[in-house]
């Protein structure tokens, strides 16, 4: 990620006019075109703190996920299936979010798609 552009700037460039992004507290929201299978907008959010920038789902997946079922807690299937979706996009999945780290020359666009592309996956095959 170049030092010059903000996350927006680079979103447009790279991604065009169907993610959108805005400011919310600390983060940057980023609209994405990718749908829940019920219609919800996926969106995800960039944060960089301490040199440190991610983009994370912040859990609403997971929490999408659980509204969709009468189980509180998901069955070893689904862990397994979130487990494996999320080693094959290079996903973090701690504490209910999917998250990825931005490493010095990792492109912002990349990572982006990898999250949205993980959010989806799970919640098309974790029904």
């Amino acid at each position: 990620m170049k030092q010059s552009e903000s996350p927006c700037e680079i979103i447009a460039h790279a991604l065009g006019a169907l993610f959108t992004c805005s400011k919310v507290k600390n983060y940057v929201r980023i609209r994405t075109p990718f749908l829940y299978p019920d219609g919800d907008v996926i969106d995800l959010f960039y944060l960089e703190q301490d040199g440190v920038s991610t983009v994370t789902d912040l859990g609403e997946t997971l929490r999408w996920l659980k509204m969709q079922s009468l189980s509180i807690k998901r069955s070893p299937k689904q862990l397994k299936l979130i487990e494996d979706i999320c080693l094959n996009h290079g996903i973090e999945f701690y504490k209910g979010m999917l998250s990825a780290r931005i490493k010095e020359g990792d492109d912002l666009a990349k990572t982006i798609m990898r999250v949205s592309q993980g959010a989806l996956l799970i919640a098309q095959n974790s029904q």
